[in-house]
């Protein structure tokens, strides 16, 4: 691991660990369900809201757990452990989701049926952009468990990145204006689809 990147994983650290209610999230999490991960959107946003002098407002957003379990043949779990978050945390929209289960449901553009996921990190290896792609845990030894397949050069230098491996450019572009990214953290940076990354 180059400087840089344990300068970026300290910083991500220190800022998830100073978010009281993400704290409390990882903590419950764990105890729920060891495997299981936060990710995606309030850690993403959470940092960009950082580096533009704010604070991110996790009340009624979108909290994102996911987990791997190759032996589950339906969605019951995943229902358990979103009705225990909803009690817990009732303020948050919960969206968990077992990756192992994902291609029993999801369709590319094109509708085909994409191949079985075999791992968390091939989970994020396949999401629309780099930033976005991150996930987080605390271990059984209480200590932060992260996941970035493509690094977090690109969370913490606010660039956004289409991610090729699944979606279409135009799908990516689209989603990012809907979500209205550029108008909340206007120091976010096109990168466009022929620019190299570098973890």
């Amino acid at each position: 691991m180059t400087s840089h990147q344990t300068h970026h994983r300290d910083a991500f650290f220190d800022l998830i660990l100073n978010s009281s209610d993400l704290s409390e999230m990882l903590k419950q999490l764990a105890k729920l369900h060891p495997q299981a991960y936060l990710s995606a959107g309030a850690l993403r946003s959470t940092v960009w809201a950082f580096l533009h002098g704010q604070t991110f407002d996790l009340k009624d957003s979108e909290i994102d757990v996911i987990y791997y379990d190759g032996q589950e043949r339906n969605n019951h779990v995943q229902q358990r452990l979103k009705q225990k978050l909803e009690q817990l945390f009732p303020q948050q929209q919960w969206d968990v989701v077992n990756q192992a289960l994902v291609h029993t449901w999801y369709r590319k553009e094109n509708g085909e049926q994409i191949q079985p996921i075999s791992s968390i990190e091939h989970a994020l290896s396949l999401w629309p952009e780099t930033a976005t792609a991150i996930a987080l845990r605390l271990n059984s030894s209480g200590e932060l468990e992260l996941i970035a397949p493509f690094g977090l050069q690109d969370l913490f230098e606010l660039r956004l990145r289409w991610n090729p491996a699944l979606v279409s450019y135009t799908t990516f572009k689209n989603r990012v204006e809907s979500k209205k990214w550029l108008q909340q953290w206007p120091r976010l940076q096109w990168v466009g689809p022929t620019e190299t990354h570098e973890a």
